[in-house]
């Protein structure tokens, strides 16, 4: 027993040199080591040709508004036309009842007949005194009289022709019909009802196509567009509709307001647009994209790559030594997954777009490069 206790105690003797040895390695490793530089993904600053594009709000304008109105007063006799459909110029929308006008029409013209024979007898009795003015049988004086006559004859004519022309007007206006095409709304009357020109308006026709829209804009851009020379065929106009799909009509920008708005410092630009299937309605909310036919290359980063704080919009960037800096930019518009740089940057930047809470500026950092599809 005594032997293996001795054989064991030299056994333990020797091995506390190599533990204190590997321990105080293991001590000397732990103090001097460095955390490893923290991974991050990162993408290069890339140059797209991008249409230079503007979105504004605004609303659809009917091109003519026209409240449907009765010229005469009577009892409607038909209602002509379906409710919210289509119509065309010239189509019967309303009727009156014509009879009194009719009868006034055929006494206009009974009135005409009476003052035209009178006229004729008048003139009768003016020849006559003439010749026998030349004869001397017949004075001057009742010439001049027979002259009065006739001529007064002659307007009594001219005045029942008018009073027929008015009255043939009139029955005219028993027949109330579309002044222009358009989409027409509710019939505020119904067949029997008394209307006039005092009373409220019949219907409201709109008309559809072609259509407007109006957008307001900010005085400072239209300074900028003015001083550019640029013109409207520089630019295209398209429609975002309210479901978020893009109209399939071009518009053609006809006209700015003359006037700004004092209260909002804008101007109001309107354009046309066509509206063959009338998905465009008068006071509709639109969204409208302005965007230059001719392409420009603009710098372009990553939507991930963007940060925000009280001072604005900045980017990680990583320089060539794999140093983290802080870099402020000014934004431009969004193109997809991809959102264009003003200023800032420069053409092949390496901007973080994964892995920014691990850094700071003045870090260290292992990056590996994204992959940059279609989208950046």
């Amino acid at each position: 027993m005594r032997l293996i206790s001795g054989t064991l105690l030299l056994a333990l003797l020797a091995a506390i040199p190599i533990l204190t040895m590997t321990n105080t390695g293991l001590a000397q490793s732990g103090s001097s080591g460095k955390p490893p530089a923290p991974a991050v993904l990162v993408a290069k600053v890339a140059e797209k040709e991008i249409a230079d594009q503007s979105v504004f709000f605004g609303r659809v304008e009917a091109t003519a508004r026209v409240q449907i109105n009765a010229r005469i007063e009577g009892y409607l006799a038909e209602v002509a036309f379906v409710e919210g459909s289509t119509v065309k110029e010239g189509d019967l929308l309303f009727k009156i009842e014509k009879s009194i006008y009719e009868a006034n029409v055929a006494q206009a013209r009974a009135n005409l007949a009476s003052a035209a024979a009178a006229e004729k007898l008048t003139k009768l009795d003016y020849d006559r005194s003439k010749e026998l003015v030349a004869r001397k049988t017949v004075s001057q004086a009742q010439l001049d009289q027979d002259l009065a006559q006739y001529e007064e004859a002659q307007a009594n004519v001219a005045a029942r022709k008018a009073q027929l022309s008015l009255a043939e007007i009139d029955l005219g206006y028993t027949e109330i019909r579309a002044p222009i095409d358009g989409r027409i709304g509710k019939a505020n009357e119904t067949k029997g009802s008394l209307v006039g020109p005092s009373g409220a308006p019949l219907a409201l026709l709109v008309a559809q196509d072609p259509i407007h829209v109006a957008w307001p804009i900010p005085d400072r851009l239209y300074i900028e567009v003015i001083k550019s020379q640029r013109s409207t065929s520089d630019v295209s106009v398209k429609l975002k509709l309210p479901d978020g799909t893009i109209y399939d009509q071009v518009g053609k920008i006809i006209y700015a307001d003359p006037s700004a708005n004092e209260a909002t410092n804008t101007i109001t630009v309107r354009a046309e647009f066509s509206n063959p299937e009338f998905l465009l309605v008068d006071q509709q909310l639109v969204s409208v994209v302005i965007e230059s036919k001719e392409a420009q290359k603009h710098l372009v980063i990553p939507q991930d790559a963007l940060l925000l704080d009280q001072q604005g919009p900045y980017v990680f960037v990583v320089s060539p030594e794999d140093k983290v800096e802080v870099k402020r930019i000014t934004t431009g518009a969004q193109q997809g997954l991809s959102l264009v740089v003003a200023k800032g940057l420069k053409l092949g930047d390496r901007v973080i777009t994964a892995g920014q809470q691990k850094v700071r500026s003045g870090v260290t950092v292992t990056p590996q490069l994204a992959d940059q599809g279609e989208g950046n």
